[in-house]
């Protein structure tokens, strides 16, 4: 598995080894275990922090593939170094060196080709405080880690509402499914349900309508969605006029607005139905993208590709994605689109739909 994160998330110093293997979980969202990082840096001093990637350590034959797609991803956007940090895969060796050697030795040279160099190549058993790290390079470079919970980085995620996860696993079950017998229900409803739930009103604005009023109760604290809401949210989403007003909700990612639609789109990815469920997929993906968490974004994706394996906005993003196109710059696309007076927009302010 990959992950994949922006230079949306809080800056690490890139200089300090043991302040920035005890950031990884703030940065990534979830503890890793067995797994490489690498920490991209840009400009000419290489101050300046870019991309950066984990995946699974590569078992046994696969050290070489592994290296060089790392490699590749990291030079499709400009860096002019890296850090490597690995996280786990084994114990020192009895002369006291790091485990997972000849990994990093080809991950190494796999940069290089890039014309990357890798400044510091790190270790760390795990991320915890008085945990013991050291370097591939240099048995006399090392130390324990701090407190990953007392950094700064940890402060500003914690302030800014984000939880880390234990594991990617456990981030992985934000995206599950609610209960089946429910899901089955509301599925049942849909297929019954051949026209609009707004007989009398004009469906766009009446769509337009029902998720301003889903995000005006997540914005006071209700976060209950009934059938008959459920049903009536689907038949919004169903719209392109009412998706396309929800893809503008994503930014600024740190607005009122946007926080309570992500909220929304990850309460309906669990408590809709699929096919139906895709759409809020496509949504969280998508504002979670705008704000800088590709590791959330890409798990979006993966469960929208896996309901609904045509679905346009999903294979699009998946794209961008793969492409390593900067959050900033869909972050942008959503800012010139607010700029140029959308014709549909969403607020706070209930105006309509069920209570």
């Amino acid at each position: 598995m990959t992950t994949t994160t922006p230079t949306g998330r809080p800056k690490v110093d890139l200089k300090d080894p043991a302040d920035l293997l005890a950031a990884i979980p703030y940065i990534l969202g979830f503890h890793p275990e067995d797994s490489v990082v690498v920490f991209g840096q840009r400009g000419p001093d290489r101050k300046r922090q870019g991309l950066t990637l984990r995946v699974d350590l590569p078992p046994p034959g696969l050290e070489k593939d592994q290296a060089f797609d790392l490699a590749a991803r990291l030079s499709a956007t400009a860096h002019t170094g890296a850090t490597v940090a690995v996280i786990g895969g084994g114990t020192l060796n009895p002369a006291g060196r790091p485990p997972r050697r000849r990994f990093v030795r080809r991950l190494e040279s796999s940069l290089a080709e890039f014309g990357i160099p890798v400044l510091h190549p790190l270790w760390a058993p795990r991320i915890a405080a008085g945990v013991p790290w050291g370097c591939y390079r240099d048995t006399s470079c090392g130390g324990v880690l701090p407190d990953p919970r007392e950094s700064v980085i940890a402060a500003i995620v914690t302030s800014d509402g984000h939880i880390t996860r234990e594991s990617r696993e456990e981030l992985e079950h934000l995206f599950d499914a609610g209960p089946p017998e429910t899901l089955a229900r509301r599925a049942d409803l849909l297929n019954r349900l051949a026209d609009p739930p707004w007989p009398d009103e004009p469906v766009v604005e009446a769509g337009l309508a029902e998720v301003n009023a889903a995000l005006a109760r997540v914005a006071r604290g209700d976060r209950t969605i009934t059938d008959d809401q459920a049903v009536r949210l689907a038949w919004a989403l169903s719209l392109v006029e009412v998706r396309s007003a929800c893809l503008l909700t994503a930014a600024p990612a740190d607005s009122p607005l946007a926080r309570a639609a992500e909220d929304l789109w990850l309460r309906l990815a669990r408590e809709l139905p699929e096919p139906e469920s895709a759409e809020a997929l496509c949504l969280k993906a998508h504002a979670a993208y705008a704000r800088g968490d590709l590791t959330v974004a890409g798990m979006a994706l993966a469960r929208a590709c896996a309901v609904d394996p045509e679905h346009g906005l999903a294979r699009l993003l998946t794209v961008a994605l793969d492409s390593m196109l900067a959050p900033s710059e869909v972050a942008g696309i959503v800012l010139r689109q607010q700029e140029e007076g959308p014709r549909y927009v969403l607020s706070l302010e209930s105006s309509g739909g069920s209570a």
